[in-house]
């Protein structure tokens, strides 16, 4: 059965994210998704929160996300909204997570292939830095999110793996001192690369996003009782095999283009 594309575009993620914080959004931001503001809303009766955290998983496909539910159901008592967004073209990491952050194309914030320059126009981290609040990115040392975002008054944490990463990530919500975390994750699309996307090393690594993605929600239920938080499962791209069996993207096709993001509002306990 052919699959169709999907219509939101993932670029309206950003100006999403500074509305609910009350933050203007960067200057070449698409506007808001209104199906996904609703829907939160809807969910949590909170319409602005004063902290996010976004957990990047690299290359979770939406027909992945489907295939495995299994693996990404608990996920949704954290984050019960699932929206589909069509990512980026072409749909490789640092063009994915440069159009995430800015809400801009490609041909707009000057990433249109796989390399990791650092972007120039106005982001989400700029936005949240102008409006006085504090953004962090916690990431796998030299990857896209690592690099792509530098320069800017903030904080980077460089770690040696996911394992690590999410770790950090745990203590720096444990200290809470960011309004912003975004915490970057790879094993998946470095094991479809190596196998495929439904290899068992490839379905352990997505065990791996499943799990660290529940044990940050759980130390936001813990840490941040006195704020209203949005958590999002937010990944880049998706995947596909190709005929000599490696899993690869970069292709304009469903496969590659459509993703499922997971969001949800933890209210602060009065």
């Amino acid at each position: 059965m052919k699959k169709d594309f999907f219509t939101t575009p993932m670029t309206s993620l950003t100006a999403t994210l500074c509305d609910f914080a009350g933050v203007q959004p960067p200057e070449f931001a698409a506007p808001v998704c209104g199906e996904l503001k609703n829907a939160l809303i809807s969910q949590s009766g909170v319409d602005r929160v004063d902290r996010i955290l976004m957990y990047n998983p690299d290359a979770v496909a939406d027909y992945i996300y489907d295939r495995y539910y299994d693996k990404f159901a608990p996920c949704e008592k954290i984050a019960p909204v699932r929206q589909r967004f069509i990512t980026v073209y072409p749909p490789k990491t640092p063009v994915c997570f440069a159009s995430m952050y800015t809400g801009a194309q490609p041909e707009k914030h000057g990433i249109t292939k796989y390399e990791k320059p650092v972007v120039k126009i106005d982001s989400v981290f700029d936005a949240f830095i102008r409006a006085g609040k504090k953004p962090c990115i916690v990431s796998v040392k030299n990857q896209s999110m690592d690099k792509i975002f530098r320069g800017r008054d903030m904080a980077y944490y460089q770690e040696a793996y996911d394992q690590e990463v999410v770790e950090r990530a745990l203590e720096l919500i444990e200290k809470d001192e960011y309004d912003l975390i975004c915490v970057y994750n790879q094993s998946y699309d470095d094991s479809m690369h190596r196998t495929h996307p439904n290899s068992k090393r490839s379905q352990r690594a997505l065990d791996l996003y499943a799990s660290s993605f529940l044990k940050l929600g759980e130390k936001v239920n813990t840490c941040w009782q006195k704020h209203d938080t949005l958590i999002g499962f937010a990944p880049d791209h998706g995947v596909h095999r190709m005929l000599i069996g490696l899993g690869n993207h970069g292709s304009n096709i469903p496969e590659d283009m459509n993703i499922s993001h997971l969001y949800g509002i933890i209210p602060k306990k009065a």
